[in-house]
């Protein structure tokens, strides 16, 4: 009886250990694995261009999150995985087949704007 108690006491400490110790590591990938971007985009005129450009970019970048359009000054920030950068040409193509011109494209490793500030 003693030797069952011990072995479920055992089996309960090592699950402990391994979802402490996944959890931390888990929580050390996430830290710095994100990567924002801030396109400024020439020819956003209205909600339908932006539509369509926001269509475009989740159909091509992978991991893409916090996806904002801003239209009255023609920029589109968002973050995504750090393992799916796309490169600033990739950029410029997808902003280009949805209809407009890339005109400055900044990467940053914090967002570009709290949520409430004025974008």
């Amino acid at each position: 009886m003693g030797q069952i108690k011990f072995f479920k006491i055992i089996v309960f400490a090592i699950i402990m250990v391994f979802c402490f110790s996944n959890f931390h590591l888990h929580a050390q990938d996430k830290k710095g694995s994100k990567e924002y971007i801030k396109l400024e985009v020439d020819g956003l005129a209205c909600p339908f261009c932006a539509y369509g450009l926001e269509k475009k970019l989740r159909k091509d970048i992978k991991d893409l999150n916090n996806l904002d359009i801003n239209i009255e000054k023609g920029f589109v920030t968002f973050d995504f995985s750090k393992q799916n950068k796309p490169d600033k040409e990739k950029l410029k193509e997808i902003v280009s087949d949805a209809g407009f011109q890339a005109k400055k494209i900044s990467f940053s490793d914090k967002p570009f704007f709290k949520k409430e500030e004025d974008k």
